[in-house]
């Protein structure tokens, strides 16, 4: 403990401080107090603290002589009114001495501090009262001289009660037959502040702050006893950061930036004097509210340095002419508007409100987040934060009716990097709530978060591709996926009367093994996976990886925090095409276990939550996830990274996925056009991305955003790309390697090709149809009669696979009848016949001319990422 010279520290006695010890400031003397060339006499010199202790002391060992005391102070405070109020000197003294002497402190309310990864402020969580505690040696002199001379300008000299303005106060009162002054020291004046800090109800802080005989007993009581337990530095210190300066700033620290923009050691003369003077009537000479008085005021106190010598006459005209300047930050009702990564402040803030481990209720929780003076190191990397808030607008600039929300997570660790929308955090300008509003861009909504937002689509495919290989089906797995299979395993969706799932493009007909089948998200192919597998083993793999939505958990269960929500029954096909709603970064964290060979880790945004405690910071608890752990085997999840690259490297997101480096990763489009979605990795980094419109993705699709409908592999992996290649070169992290990129091809039966040079168009169609064979049909110049095939390729008799397309010329004209899925026919193209089972069947990559008709008329089916039950991406609010 340092105390400024001539003052040594007495000791504390039972002086109870639940604020904790606290680190006392540097000491300074008298000659510290005073600016410029003073040319007028030195100030009279401090009393000695032997002195000052001896009177102390005094007072409080002899009864008798605290009986005195107590009669002079009731006499001088309360003669006008001892006749209404009832009070005699001799009760006043018995009063007095039955007051407890040791006063408690309760913590002083601090604003909590949200850093981010580097140590940067995110935010500030303020509450009722924004104060930052300092330190003594942090407030500049002329801050202490400031408030000293304005407002106890014999703070050194007395012991917590000063004679000379009691005597002036009674004086004042006898003169005005009321109590209009008490004579309050600062020590007085901080006991004040803590009895009103620590009232709790109307009645406690009417008492703490009425002009009443009694509540100056109370406090002289209490300032006699800290005067002879703390050194006058202690108790300057925690009067400076107590006070309230008025417009929600307590403490002077708050009180510098809040009105001059500054920290309180650079504050200025005219500054400090300015804020001294706001003390006495915070309202009244509120500079903002009032410059004039507030000009006014600040000039009486520099009046009063002057006075009494603590600054040169040059100084004070300088001051005492110079007009109030103030610079204000703008701060914003709701605390994360004013950070510069909201979406993410808004996460932590309301994770530690729910966390029972940070705190027993949401109302202590509250009180401790706001007002706790906690220092919050949080998860997020500016760097990152900006690459995917710059590629997400960048993309999808603000305004658009299209949220495009990222997420971005560190394998191994779980750390949540960034979260980014293209959005402005806040109120939206009709008040409507986001599903609600037409202002696209303010939402206070954390998209990235919800886990009942937007359906991830065919990213979700992930997952049962992992629930193959865990049930140690090869890569080579080879399917036919027609362009539309009937199940009868689940409910078919019925769209456009076709009574089956469909896949996005006609020339995804055809036979597809598990690598090339997630290469091009083939949805024929993965439902009859599905049916091999079931739909509850995907769902295992989803949860075990990292997703907890409640949407992806068994139907019925009994968790409470899913009571209400559907999941996912025995037949519940579409959810293998990602119809059930995850959250974008539930997704970001399950692809980052893959890309940490299947080690999982739980999403995390804060690393450690600490509060000062004297010169310490004490740890505080809060839910750090379960610890990471092996959720998948390393080969399997070395399988799964070498087939993702084959998205990347030529697949669905072949044209915008590429990031100059190995990658791996999943495109996903619900059907038409409800969200779409891609979600990839490195070893060091993952990220997910979603695109949907808020108001409802079914009810708005994405379709002419910025011009086209959007696919997964479009804007999504455009913003996906963009946001890699930012961080991996802000960050710079080497090239890592993934695994060998797969590139197993489906093992197709082969078959001899028959002879049908001679037969009708239409008859030789339906024999290679029949046969499984793709067929493609051409008109050429011929003598034979028109319709005739007149030459064929591959040459008959060939044994070809049945993915081979066979190229038909025909004499004069087309006149066969293409057999469409559902029935419908188109004249003049070649066939692709129905099996005898009612099922399409057989087809293959139909000539261009077919697939633009197809494609014309609507018979394209449904797109990368279906729901099969006609309801993907649907919003469920």
């Amino acid at each position: 403990m340092t105390t400024p010279p001539g003052h040594p520290t007495p000791g504390r006695g039972r002086f109870e401080d639940s604020a904790r010890d606290r680190v006392p400031g540097r000491p300074y003397g008298p000659d510290e107090l005073r600016f410029g060339d003073v040319d007028r006499p030195e100030p009279r010199p401090i009393a000695s603290s032997a002195r000052r202790l001896g009177f102390v002391a005094t007072r409080l060992l002899g009864a008798g002589v605290i009986s005195v005391v107590a009669g002079v102070l009731v006499g001088m405070l309360a003669l006008p009114v001892v006749g209404a109020a009832g009070l005699t000197v001799k009760g006043g003294a018995d009063d007095f001495l039955d007051l407890p002497a040791n006063l408690t402190v309760p913590p002083l309310a601090q604003a909590s501090r949200v850093l981010d990864a580097r140590g940067n402020v995110l935010a500030v969580l303020r509450g009722e009262q924004d104060r930052e505690v300092v330190s003594l040696g942090r407030v500049p002199p002329v801050m202490r001289q400031a408030i000293i001379d304005i407002e106890d300008s014999r703070f050194y000299e007395h012991d917590g009660l000063d004679y000379k303005g009691l005597v002036r106060a009674y004086l004042t009162n006898r003169e005005n037959g009321e109590v209009t002054q008490g004579g309050s020291t600062l020590t007085q004046q901080y006991v004040k502040n803590v009895l009103l800090m620590s009232a709790t109800t109307a009645e406690a802080k009417k008492a703490a702050t009425e002009q009443t005989v009694q509540r100056k007993l109370r406090e002289a009581r209490y300032a006699l006893y800290l005067e002879a337990h703390l050194s006058k530095d202690e108790i300057l210190e925690r009067y400076l950061n107590i006070a309230y300066f008025g417009d929600g700033a307590y403490g002077v620290q708050v009180a510098a930036r809040h009105y001059f923009n500054v920290d309180v050691d650079k504050l200025t003369l005219p500054q400090a004097a300015l804020l001294a003077g706001l003390v006495k009537n915070p309202n009244a000479f509120n500079p903002a509210i009032h410059p004039q008085a507030a000009r006014e005021r600040r000039n009486v106190v520099l009046d009063r340095m002057f006075e009494l010598h603590h600054i040169d006459a040059a100084a004070f005209h300088q001051a005492h002419d110079g007009e109030v300047v103030l610079n204000r930050q703008p701060h914003s009702a709701d605390p994360c508007a004013d950070s510069t990564a909201p979406f993410f402040c808004a996460l932590v803030r309301q994770r530690l409100l729910n966390d029972r481990s940070f705190a027993p209720t949401e109302e202590d929780a509250r009180r401790l987040l706001f007002e706790g003076g906690l220092t919050i190191r949080t998860t997020l990397d500016p760097v990152a934060q900006q690459a995917a808030q710059s590629a997400a607008t960048e993309v999808i600039p603000i305004g658009n009716r299209v949220a495009a929300s990222v997420a971005m997570v560190q394998p191994n660790t779980g750390q949540v990097l960034a979260l980014a929308i293209n959005r402005v955090y806040g109120p939206t300008a009709d008040g409507q709530p986001a599903a609600l509003s037409t202002d696209f861009v303010h939402t206070k909504e954390i998209y990235p978060v919800d886990e009942d937002s937007f359906s991830p689509g065919s990213t979700y495919k992930v997952f049962t591709l992992i629930s193959a290989l865990e049930s140690g089906l090869p890569l080579s797995t080879t399917l036919h996926a027609p362009l539309c299979y009937h199940s009868n395993v689940f409910p078919n969706p019925d769209p456009q009367g076709k009574n089956c799932y469909g896949n996005a493009d006609p020339s995804e007909d055809g036979f597809y093994s598990l690598t090339t089948a997630t290469w091009s998200s083939v949805n024929t192919y993965y439902i009859q996976l599905a049916e091999k597998l079931g739909v509850l083993k995907t769902a295992e793999v989803a949860r075990r990886m990292g997703v907890t939505s409640c949407r992806i958990r068994q139907h019925n269960n009994n968790d409470p925090e899913c009571r209400g929500v559907d999941g996912i029954t025995r037949v519940d096909g579409s959810s293998i095409l990602g119809s059930n709603e995850i959250s974008t970064l539930d997704l970001a964290t399950a692809y980052a276990t893959l890309a940490a060979r299947g080690r999982k880790c739980d999403a995390r945004a804060v690393l450690a939550i600490t509060q000062r405690v004297g010169g310490t910071d004490r740890p505080l608890p809060f839910d750090t996830g379960a610890p990471c752990q092996q959720a998948l085997d390393p080969k399997i999840a070395d399988k799964v990274s070498a087939v993702l690259q084959g998205v990347i490297n030529h697949g669905t997101a072949s044209g915008n996925g590429q990031i100059g480096r190995p990658a791996a990763g999943k495109t996903g489009t619900a059907e038409g056009f409800s969200t779409a979605s891609f979600a990839g990795y490195i070893p060091q980094l993952a990220a997910a991305v979603t695109l949907a419109d808020p108001r409802g993705p079914t009810s708005h699709p994405l379709i002419n955003v910025k011009g086209r409908n959007v696919f997964g592999g479009g804007y999504p992996a455009q913003v996906w790309s963009r946001t890699m290649i930012r961080t991996i070169a802000g960050l710079g992290l080497p090239v890592e390697p993934l695994p060998t990129p797969d590139d197993t091809q489906p093992e197709v039966p082969t078959k001899a090709l028959p002879d049908v040079v001679g037969q009708p168009q239409q008859v030789a169609e339906q024999t290679l149809v029949q046969l499984g064979f793709h067929v493609r049909s051409q008109p050429v110049p011929h003598p034979a009669p028109p319709g005739t095939v007149v030459a064929m390729s591959p040459a008959p008799g060939s044994e070809v696979s049945l993915n081979t397309e066979v190229t038909l010329q025909i004499s004069g004209g087309l006149t066969g009848t293409a057999v469409l899925p559902g029935g419908s026919t188109l004249p003049g193209f070649g066939a692709l016949a129905q099996p005898n089972d009612g099922q399409p069947a057989g087809g293959g990559q139909p000539g261009t001319d077919l697939r633009r008709q197809l494609n014309a008329s609507g018979g394209s089916g449904p797109l990368d990422g279906t729901d099969g039950r006609g309801q993907g991406g649907r919003r469920r609010r």
